[in-house]
């Protein structure tokens, strides 16, 4: 007996297509706004850029592997599932906040490929949703392949590049809601967190636990690490005894007093909870290079120097609180942070002129409406193929090449 499947419901070893029509009337609208022919304009024109930049990023990425060790030494400790953008897959992706983000990138990566076709006069036969075995890892609007290929190139051109814009413009939303949440953040106490420290040195002997914020030094008070180093320094060249003000669950009547010789103390990992705020928050503010490299760290880096970094890391999150949102606020932070960077990686990641993806898709029909008439189409698409080889080489040298020389 064979199992008969609703027409709606095609299956694509290992995922299953569900069509359906619902959805195609809010397409139709959108793609009469003028703000959508307008998108469509703008797409065109940043593609191409964005494709460049993945290039750039691409040929950088495997120069420091192979220029520089300690760049595939940390690749090759997070390893290569660190390169695949699906949560589940990628141990640095949380299930939670990574599908929820993956599913609003690919519901408006669609919908905007939709709407441009629909405003260029293309028909959409449907939308639907893609799942993997029973988990919904996709959208789609499944655009008329024949008009696609016989519109102009610019028109075909606003429907391919649509979809990748609109996931970065849906990236700096995000991340402008982001930062201003990161804005209203406070530390619970202005203090200097001890993450770790050595239990044969007298800190811990004495009661010094992980957790402590050190709230003063020898009576002067240290609410940030210029203030903590100078106060440990004039205790260090007066060679007496250094005492700790401690706040420990929100008590701060505990001291400790270690003996004049600090290296006896033992080795204290500490993280200075207002100057981390700062430094993370106001990025943007000393450079805008600064602030995308910033906020491209992920929180789940298993790198101290990365999450030591990050506020609302799992090490850091409670010793923050939000003037809005109260000690909860790591929740929206972390949605706004996980739809920036997985909307920001898949839409820069499509607009490479890497065939099928929807920029080397562009790239194709470029080189023909452009070299058709000088070279045979059979020689184009020759061309177009050896690019993506090319790139595809290059990515796969990012997951190769750490095993090499980490």
């Amino acid at each position: 007996m064979r199992l008969r499947l609703p027409n709606m419901v095609e299956i694509q070893f290992p995922f299953i297509l569900v069509r359906t029509r619902i959805g195609l009337t809010l397409m139709d609208r959108l793609g009469r706004t003028w703000f959508s022919k307008k998108m469509g304009l703008i797409s065109l024109i940043v593609m191409p850029f964005l494709g460049a930049v993945m290039v750039y990023l691409l040929l950088n990425a495997v120069n420091n592997m192979l220029s520089n060790p300690s760049v595939s030494r940390v690749l090759k400790e997070m390893g290569p599932a660190a390169n695949i953008l699906l949560p589940g897959v990628n141990p640095y992706l949380p299930v939670f906040y990574g599908w929820m983000a993956l599913l609003i990138a690919m519901v408006i990566h669609e919908y905007a490929h939709g709407a441009q076709a629909r405003a260029n006069g293309m028909n959409v036969k449907s939308t639907g949703l893609v799942l993997f075995l029973i988990i919904p890892v996709g959208a789609f609007a499944e655009v008329d392949e024949k008009q696609l290929e016989d519109a102009g190139l610019e028109k075909a051109g606003r429907v391919l590049s649509s979809g990748p814009v609109s996931n970065v413009i849906a990236a700096l939303a995000a991340l402008a809601v982001f930062i201003l949440l990161m804005l209203t953040l406070k530390p619970v106490v202005d203090g200097i967190l001890v993450v770790g420290l050595a239990t044969n040195g007298t800190a811990y002997q004495e009661g010094m636990r992980p957790g402590d914020i050190i709230i003063g030094v020898n009576g002067e008070p240290t609410p940030d690490w210029n203030s903590f180093a100078e106060a440990v320094r004039k205790v260090y060249k007066q060679g007496g005894n250094i005492t700790f003000r401690v706040s420990r669950n929100g008590f701060s009547n505990y001291t400790f007093t270690l003996g004049k010789n600090l290296s006896s103390s033992g080795k204290l990992s500490l993280v200075p909870l207002k100057d981390v705020l700062e430094n993370y928050s106001l990025a943007f503010a000393r450079s805008p290079l600064e602030g995308f490299v910033t906020y491209l760290m992920i929180p789940t880096a298993p790198f101290p120097w990365v999450y030591e970094a990050i506020p609302f890391s799992s090490l850091l999150q409670k010793y923050y609180f939000s003037t809005i949102l109260g000690e909860d606020y790591h929740y929206p932070v972390n949605f706004f942070f996980w739809v920036w960077f997985i909307n920001l990686n898949l839409g820069v990641f499509n607009a490479l002129p890497l065939y099928p993806m929807d920029g080397g898709v562009f790239f194709k029909l470029f080189c023909r409406k452009k070299l058709g008439g000088r070279v045979s189409v059979k020689t184009v698409d020759k061309m177009v193929y050896a690019v993506s080889l090319a790139l595809l080489g290059l990515i796969i040298g990012m997951i190769v090449l750490p095993y090499v020389f980490g």
